[in-house]
């Protein structure tokens, strides 16, 4: 079992409820169209404004598959440019582990 996390700040507390939106538009967005299961949380304690994004695959060759679908959809890069304005810059940072 492969487990992949995403997570990114949120630039400021102004932005929190469009970007709380986005979050659970694109986690949608994504479980629809590449028929994965990924969910999406905030940090309730640590650091404030954290998004963090959960998904499991069988193994890399299903997160690689996946993961090159992505990149090259242009639909999913349109709705990631609408978090522009409430991403804190550099905080984007993806993991990727698996199961003992």
């Amino acid at each position: 079992m492969i487990r992949w996390t995403r997570s990114l700040r949120i630039s400021s507390g102004k932005y929190m409820p469009p970007a709380m939106q986005w979050a659970k538009e694109i986690t949608e967005f994504a479980n629809k169209k590449y028929k994965i299961q990924m969910s999406v949380y905030i940090d309730t304690f640590g650091e404030y404004g954290t998004l963090r994004w959960f998904a499991d695959y069988e193994d890399l060759a299903a997160f690689e598959k996946v993961m090159n679908q992505v990149m090259t959809d242009q639909e999913y890069w349109q709705k990631v440019a609408q978090a522009s304005d409430f991403i804190m810059q550099g905080s984007v940072n993806d993991k990727v582990m698996h199961s003992i």
